[in-house]
């Protein structure tokens, strides 16, 4: 009966997942379609912050519990299923196009904050301290680090919106229509303010619960068969709370919205480490174990190798994806060897 009510869940959940994602994303695109403003600053904000809510529960529930490995755990293996699998997923079904802005602030900024992680979670080497913490200070400069950035994005979009304006004026000057071209080219669902705001709130909603209904049931079982905490938190719950990610961004990929995909991975890869780890290291001091610095720094690593990979192309393809998630498939197996090997 238990192993029928967990199959149950994970059904349900799934279907919530996949039919949240689908409201959420329309609601979401029509929100930047309707402001003039890009769809990958919804992505790196709005949708961001909304699939990354299921992380945030399980850490901060994690941090309260006294759970810590759980906690820092989730976060890195969240960020490595959101960069490797889910743009590996993308990247094989829809090419992604990588836009200027994003190489110049997105990337860099993931880079860095990966990089702090790393240098917070390096007390024994940089000063021989006698153990590996992050502080609430630390966490402090986490917080303080997302406004700075979010700061960044809403300076960038309103440039990016008066170029866009100005462009449009220059062209009905000239006697061009743009919203001729954009019905003729782009298929935007006429939605008022309050479908929007329906779309928006029921499909995140769904999203959440089936994230929690997934990764929830897939815990259940994981530690039923003798895996250790800091496993279960960097595979099975880690990939359960990157579900509303993943869902997300495969139908924004399949309609069309390449740049809230793209948005909504590197921006929940930043959220994760800022905010959720500046909220649970404010709740209690993150102390880090020799396995979860290890963890850490193979993050850091492959994090710059995918901003190279990035920095060196126009748009993500089929050879980006395959190579994403071999990158993953391998991590993975790294990480249930080390649990019952070693």
């Amino acid at each position: 009966m238990t192993i029928f009510l967990n199959i149950l869940f994970l059904v349900i959940g799934m279907v919530l997942l996949i039919k949240g994602a689908d409201y959420f994303v329309t609601g979401a695109s029509t929100i930047a379609k309707k402001l003039k403003i890009p769809a990958i600053f919804i992505g790196l904000t709005v949708v961001a912050i909304g699939t990354s809510l299921p992380e945030l529960s399980v850490s901060i529930t994690s941090a309260i519990k006294n759970d810590i490995d759980l906690s820092i755990s989730n976060v890195i293996g969240s960020n490595m299923c959101n960069t490797f699998l889910i743009l590996g997923v993308v990247g094989i079904f829809s090419s992604i196009k990588l836009k200027g802005s994003t190489k110049k602030i997105d990337f860099p900024f993931l880079i860095a904050i990966t990089s702090i992680l790393f240098l917070f979670s390096c007390d024994t080497l940089i000063d021989g301290a006698p153990g590996n913490i992050v502080t609430r200070t630390d966490s402090i400069i986490f917080i303080v680090l997302l406004i700075l950035y979010f700061s960044i994005l809403i300076l960038n979009a309103k440039k990016e919106r008066r170029m866009l304006l100005e462009n449009n004026f220059e062209q009905l000057q000239t006697g061009f229509n743009p919203e001729e071209k954009l019905e003729n080219t782009e298929e935007v669902k006429d939605l008022k303010v309050w479908q929007i705001i329906i779309y928006v709130v029921l499909g995140l909603a769904a999203v959440i619960f089936g994230g929690e209904c997934v990764s929830s049931t897939a815990k259940y079982l994981a530690i039923q068969a003798g895996m250790s905490e800091t496993l279960v938190g960097l595979t099975i719950v880690a990939v359960g709370t990157s579900l509303p990610e993943l869902v997300t961004s495969i139908v924004a990929a399949k309609k069309g919205e390449n740049d809230l995909a793209l948005g909504n991975v590197i921006g929940s890869n930043i959220i994760n480490i800022s905010l959720i780890l500046g909220l649970v290291g404010i709740i209690s001091q993150v102390p880090v174990s020799t396995d979860v610095l290890f963890d850490i720094a193979i993050l850091f690593v492959l994090t710059i190798f995918f901003g190279l990979v990035c920095a060196k192309k126009n748009s993500l393809g089929k050879l980006e994806g395959f190579t994403f998630l071999i990158i993953y498939i391998l991590y993975i197996a790294f990480a249930v060897v080390r649990n019952y090997c070693f």
